[in-house]
C-alpha cells in the first residue's frame, strides 16, 4: 500500500510539473510569435508572356580599333596639345614640329619653279624683235642672191658647184628665219616643260611636308594616349596620339553556342552597368560572328549602344540582355525577393502559414523583365514568398506575414 501511495504521488507531482513546462512552452512560443516576429510583405509569383531574352556578359568597346596618329615627317617637336582623356574636335592641332626647315624647301622649291618657268616661257615664246629682225633681212638678203644665181645658173653661166654653195646659204637662212618666228626648237620646248613640271612637283611635295608638320585630329573623339612631349624627337611614322570615339561605343559579349540561334541582326538589347548602378542603356544587334572562340565556345556579338553623354567609358564590365523575336510563358518576382546566400546561391525566402516562419528555398533566376527577374525553376505556382522585409530575415525566422493580394 505504501508503494502504491508513492508512486500515485510521483505522478501527480510528474504531471503538475508537464503541465508547469507545457505552459512554460506556450508563453515562450506566444512571446517569440508575437514579440520576435518579423513583419514580412509576402505574395505568389506573376505569370506573364515576354519575348524570350538571352542574358550575356561583355565590355564596352569602341566600334573600330583606336585611331593611331603619327606624323609623316620627322623633326623636333615644339608643341603637344590635349592630354589623355580630353575631348578633341575633327581639325584640332594636335602637336607640331618645328617648321624652319621645312619652310626654306618651300622657298627653294618655288625659286627652282620660277627658273624653269623662265626657260620654258623662252622656249615656247618666238625670238625678240631685234633677232627676229635681223634673222629676216639675213633671209631676205639670201633669198635675193639665190635668185640672180639662179638665173646665172639656168643659162649656163654658173658652174653648178658655186650654184650649190648660194642654194645651200639660202636653205640656211630660211630655217634660221623660221626657227626665230617659231621660237625653241621641238625638243627644246619638251625639255623646257619637262624641267618646269619637275620643279613644280618638288614644290608640292615640300608644301606638303610643311603641312604634314602639324598633326590634326582626324575627328572628334577622345585622347586615349599621348606618346610624345615638346622636345622630343619625332619619327616618321611613330606613335604620337591613340584617338577613340565614344559615341555610339559597342558592347562586346560572347553568345553561347546553345543560344546563338535565338540571336539575329536589329534586336533590341538592354545594357546594365555595374560601374553605374541605376542608369540603363539601350542597344542594338550589329554584328554576329560566323565562327566560335575555340576556348569558350562562344560567339562574339556586338551591341551597338548610343552614348551621346559618355557615360560608358572602353573597358567598362557590362551586362546585356537581347530580347528576342518569340514571345514565351515565364514566373517572375521582384528583383528584391531574390537574395543570395554566403556561397552565392540565389535564393528566396518561402512563408509557411502553418509554422508562421519563412525557410530558404534556392532558386534559377533567368533574365531582368522590367522591374522583375524570371524564375527559371525552384518554385511552385502556390508557394508564398516574402517579396518585403527579407533584408532581416534568416532561416526559420518567425515572421508576422501580410499578403499581397495581386501585383501589377
Amino acid at each position: 500500500m505504501k508503494f502504491r501511495f508513492e508512486t500515485a504521488v510521483t505522478a501527480v507531482c510528474l504531471s503538475a510539473v508537464g503541465i508547469s513546462l507545457a505552459a512554460c512552452s506556450g508563453e515562450q512560443h506566444n512571446k517569440e510569435t508575437k514579440g520576435d516576429a518579423v513583419p514580412v510583405v509576402v505574395g505568389r509569383v506573376k505569370k506573364v508572356q515576354e519575348r524570350e531574352t538571352i542574358s550575356v556578359s561583355g565590355t564596352v568597346a569602341t566600334p573600330n580599333a583606336p585611331a593611331t596618329l603619327s606624323f609623316l615627317v620627322s623633326g623636333k617637336v615644339v608643341f603637344v596639345g590635349p592630354r589623355e582623356g580630353e575631348f578633341v574636335k575633327k581639325g584640332q592641332v594636335l602637336a607640331r614640329i618645328d617648321p624652319t626647315d621645312f619652310n626654306l624647301s618651300v622657298k627653294g622649291a618655288a625659286a627652282q619653279l620660277a627658273s624653269t618657268e623662265a626657260a620654258l616661257e623662252k622656249a615656247m615664246n618666238s625670238a625678240r624683235p631685234e633677232h627676229l629682225e635681223q634673222a629676216r633681212i639675213g633671209y631676205e638678203r639670201a633669198e635675193d642672191e639665190y635668185r640672180r644665181m639662179k638665173m646665172l645658173y639656168d643659162s649656163k653661166s654658173l658652174a653648178p658647184n658655186d650654184f650649190q654653195k648660194y642654194k645651200a646659204a639660202y636653205e640656211h637662212a630660211r630655217q634660221e628665219y623660221d626657227q626665230a618666228k617659231a621660237g625653241g626648237q621641238k625638243e627644246d620646248k619638251a625639255l623646257a616643260r619637262a624641267g618646269y613640271n619637275q620643279a613644280a612637283a618638288h614644290l608640292d611635295v615640300a608644301k606638303k611636308a610643311l603641312g604634314d608638320a602639324t598633326l590634326y585630329a582626324p575627328m572628334d573623339g577622345y585622347i586615349a594616349k599621348r606618346a610624345v612631349e615638346p622636345g622630343d624627337t619625332a619619327a616618321a611614322g611613330r606613335l604620337v596620339f591613340e584617338m577613340v570615339r565614344m559615341d555610339p561605343v559597342e558592347v562586346s559579349v560572347g553568345v553561347p553556342e546553345t543560344d546563338v540561334h535565338l540571336v539575329s541582326i536589329g534586336q533590341k538589347a538592354d545594357i546594365a552597368v555595374p560601374a553605374l548602378p541605376g542608369k540603363s542603356f539601350q542597344g542594338t544587334v550589329r554584328v554576329i560572328n560566323v565562327s566560335a572562340d575555340s576556348n569558350t565556345r562562344t560567339y562574339m556579338t556586338r551591341i551597338s549602344v548610343p552614348n551621346p553623354e559618355h557615360a560608358l567609358r572602353v573597358g567598362m564590365v557590362s551586362e546585356a540582355t537581347i530580347r528576342g523575336n518569340r514571345t514565351v510563358s515565364m514566373v517572375t518576382l521582384p528583383g528584391d525577393a531574390v537574395v543570395r546566400d554566403p556561397q552565392g546561391a540565389t535564393q528566396v525566402y518561402v512563408y509557411y502559414p502553418d509554422q508562421k516562419r519563412v525557410y530558404t528555398k534556392r532558386v534559377e533566376i533567368g533574365a531582368a523583365v522590367n522591374k522583375d527577374i524570371e524564375i527559371k525553376s525552384g518554385l511552385d505556382d502556390n508557394e508564398l514568398i516574402v517579396l518585403a522585409g527579407q533584408a532581416k530575415l534568416r532561416n526559420g525566422a518567425v515572421v508576422s506575414a501580410t499578403e499581397q493580394t495581386a501585383r501589377k
